[in-house]
């Protein structure tokens, strides 16, 4: 890559200055522009093109104030073409801010002078935020740039570059499981539940496994669903029955790779108080022969899903598809459960995010114009969002309850319920 992809402040007046000495001509990485009019919407426009398939296209530099000439080759300095530099630089930040998703970390913008010239320089780091989309004026385009310059994204390199999300997705799941493998103990396990599958109340139940729940993460950032039946019996469930073991397997309404109850090849294992598939280190499913369930999962990337390290690590956004969808298919699941068992009673349904000081939350679904125009929630105040122990039938629809459950939570964050995403006209929920 030209420049090596080094910072801008690494690159000398020399290098630059070379690029017009020896006719450097435009590349996958590089391109020249001599002014940039941010007043008229069909230069912004090309603009914002510029950069994102940079971006798409593994980084590269965009120099402002340089003219071509005519087939692509640095050819001399514009300076008085270029025009106030400051309002460029400032121009090209907020366009790029307002009108590229996913947002460009690593993004550089500066002024340069070199030889007397003013110059803006543009960095676009490689990211691993692709595909970046440009909205604008209604309008979304995916762009990419290669050897031979920039052309719109075809669907198929579209939806390649959306499949490599959910396949990290799914190598994160297995990492996970390599990890619990490694690090923790069977005997652990085995111990998880011991002293609660006896507990014939559901409400002291749900309580005790809470506060088992509160004791194993300590202060990390959690999300915890639960579902207990008001009486619960041990062995009301016999977790060794093909028909349990296929319903866990392959739970109904729970896409692949997505942030659902489908375990993805994890397997299901015994323990003394019933069966779990995953890790506590990431996605986590214990049923308790006595009918309570629960699915805990930490609040890191794959929860802050597409967010850079040092975003996550200075603000923390929950990203809607985890939010949303996790307690619809668990309780789905659930309600298969209850129909498969024969469960009769009320079900007590308990959800937490807990230690969630600063976190936000982002609205709407990915990718639509609410999600592209919309901005974060603000920030979490309280330290947990606690839903607990409400009372359903037995025959409760999952959508329904998982819609008020994540009204709560929407509403902890100071956004409507309209702003909820995937809910069909029917009231249910579709994920794609």
């Amino acid at each position: 890559m030209i420049f090596e992809g080094r910072p801008i402040d690494e690159i000398t007046d020399e290098e630059i200055d070379r690029l017009i000495t020896e006719h450097v001509a435009e590349r996958q990485h590089l391109e020249f522009k001599v002014t940039v009019n941010h007043r008229n919407d069909s230069e912004k426009l090309e603009l914002l093109r510029d950069i994102a398939s940079l971006a798409n296209g593994g980084g590269g530099y965009l120099i402002v104030g340089i003219r071509d000439d005519g087939k692509g080759c640095a050819l001399e300095y514009e300076p008085a073409l270029i025009g106030d530099t400051v309002q460029i630089k400032k121009a090209v930040a907020s366009l790029c801010h307002d009108h590229i998703r996913e947002r460009i970390d690593g993004l550089e913008i500066k002024e340069r002078n070199v030889k007397g010239n003013q110059l803006v320089l543009v960095r676009v780091p490689a990211s691993s935020r692709i595909p970046h989309m440009v909205t604008f004026q209604n309008r979304t385009d995916f762009y990419c740039r290669y050897e031979d310059g920039k052309r719109e994204m075809t669907l198929g390199e579209i939806r390649d570059l959306f499949k490599k999300d959910s396949l990290s997705l799914s190598l994160s799941k297995i990492e996970a499981r390599l990890s619990e493998l490694a690090t923790r103990a069977i005997e652990e396990q085995t111990n998880s539940g011991l002293d609660l599958v006896a507990i014939q109340d559901g409400n002291t139940l749900s309580i005790e496994t809470l506060k088992r729940f509160s004791a194993d993460i300590r202060r990390q950032p959690f999300f915890r669903i639960a579902a207990t039946p008001e009486s619960p019996k041990e062995n009301l469930v016999d977790v060794n029955s093909p028909d349990i073991r296929n319903l866990i397997a392959n739970p109904a309404g729970s896409r692949y790779s997505g942030w659902n109850m489908r375990p993805e090849g994890q397997p299901i294992e015994i323990f003394s108080a019933g069966i779990y598939w995953g890790s506590k280190e990431f996605e986590h499913l214990e049923l308790f022969n006595n009918g309570h369930m629960e699915f805990s999962t930490p609040l890191g990337e794959h929860f802050c899903w597409r967010q850079s390290e040092e975003e996550f690590r200075t603000n923390p956004t929950l990203y809607s598809y985890p939010v949303v969808e996790y307690p619809v298919t668990f309780l789905r699941l659930y309600r298969e459960l209850v129909k498969l068992v024969g469960i009769n009673c009320e079900i007590l349904v308990d959800m937490s995010y807990a230690n969630v000081r600063g976190y936000a939350l982002l609205p709407h679904k990915p990718n639509t114009w609410g999600f592209i125009t919309g901005d974060a929630s603000k920030k979490q105040k309280d330290e947990s969002i606690d839903i607990l122990r409400r009372h359903y039938p037995a025959d409760f629809d999952p959508d329904t309850v998982a819609y008020e459950l994540i009204e709560k939570v929407f509403a902890s964050f100071g956004l409507e319920k309209n702003k909820i995403p995937f809910r069909t006209s029917t009231g249910s929920f579709d994920f794609g």
